[in-house]
């Protein structure tokens, strides 16, 4: 296991509790992704040559046996909104679909911009019942949701999802994960998700500029998407359009996509996801358990139980800096203070927060 404060430097200055704005790139993979760049500089068209096929291809493998993905069904890309953009103007105009009065910018934004018929289900203690009946109500063809949600920290509830979809299957599953993916083990084959889409400079530390999208192959057979370039073909000129080749119409930034691989072989393969997973839930639950004692989450939307590793607390816009200014890094967010646990975090740094905000 190697040090995570030589890993993340910045942890021995600051408590880093704003992993859901931004995560750190790790040591390691500045490291090897430094030597590419070294290497692009020196080399230019010889290192495409020698690197551009093989770096997507191995990166989309090791995607797909993280995530139990089929390899020709995975995007790859450079943030997800132009994906979820993409995927969008595949899909029937007039379209039924299913949104979360509160979620992400993002992911509702792209929805209500086309001519979807749009209903919004609020984000409460009763959601899955909320939606049970919103789906049976109208009978969409979409649910487009955030795993995790950016403001509260809510974590949908993975057993509920499938029970949903179980009951609902004619409803497509669209899941903007990059506020969940990286935080725990997840399957995407056996998940009830038709579309699984990240951007990787959150949880999973690989910087800016990379993202996959994962689909289930009976998604893409169903609907007809128009984005489409050279590098969307199995050969280019003139070959045929690949199936996910619809989120790929251009070149690569093979030094992100590279830097992705490397962040999720350090994710995964180095640290483990189990190490990963623990760490994070032990130190959300204790988090969860001195917030709710000091009042300061909203039980309106989050209940005792309800496993999540980002939390939206009370408190002022100014407190931000307050908090800064005691080595405290967070992000203020729908009029709450918004702070995040990843693995790199500790008890101490638990401490640290609950003795600045108690002194706020």
């Amino acid at each position: 296991m190697p040090s995570l404060k030589k890993e993340f430097p910045i942890i021995s200055t600051y408590t880093y509790l704003n992993t859901p704005f931004t995560g750190v790139l790790s040591s390691s993979v500045q490291s090897k992704t430094n030597e590419l760049e070294e290497d692009y500089r020196l080399r230019g068209s010889l290192f495409s040559n020698d690197y551009e096929d093989s770096i997507v291809e191995e990166t989309r493998q090791l995607i797909s046996e993280i995530y139990n993905a089929k390899v020709d069904a995975i995007g790859l890309l450079n943030n997800f909104s132009t994906g979820l953009n993409l995927i969008l103007n595949g899909l029937p105009e007039e379209s039924k679909v299913v949104l979360l009065a509160q979620d992400y910018p993002s992911v509702n934004l792209p929805v209500k911009s086309r001519n979807f018929k749009v209903f919004e289900v609020d984000i409460n203690l009763k959601l899955y019942d909320n939606l049970k009946q919103k789906f049976a109500e109208v009978k969409p063809d979409f649910f487009i949701f955030s795993m995790t949600q950016y403001i509260s920290g809510l974590q949908l509830d993975l057993k509920a999802l499938n029970q949903l979809k179980e009951e609902f299957p004619e409803i497509c599953f669209i899941a903007d994960a990059t506020q969940y993916c990286g935080s725990e083990a997840f399957d995407f084959g056996n998940s009830p998700f038709d579309v699984f889409g990240t951007s990787g400079y959150k949880w999973l530390n690989a910087g800016l500029g990379n993202a996959f999208f994962l689909l289930k192959p009976n998604f893409l057979e169903t609907y007809h998407f128009r984005s489409i370039g050279s590098n969307s073909l199995t050969v280019k000129p003139e070959g045929k359009p690949r199936l996910s080749g619809f989120l790929e119409p251009g070149h690569y930034d093979v030094i992100a996509v590279a830097r992705l691989k490397f962040a999720l072989e350090f994710h995964y393969k180095t640290l483990g996801i189990e190490f990963i997973e623990s760490k994070i839930k032990e130190l959300s639950k204790q988090a969860k358990s001195e917030f709710l004692k000091l009042n300061l989450l909203d039980t309106d939307v989050v209940d005792q139980d309800s496993h999540q590793n980002i939390f939206s607390l009370k408190g002022e816009e100014s407190h931000i800096d307050k908090l800064k200014d005691r080595g405290i890094l967070s992000a203020f967010r729908g009029k709450r203070i918004r702070v995040g646990f990843q693995y790199f975090n500790t008890e101490k740094d638990l401490k640290t927060l609950l003795d600045a905000l108690q002194k706020l």
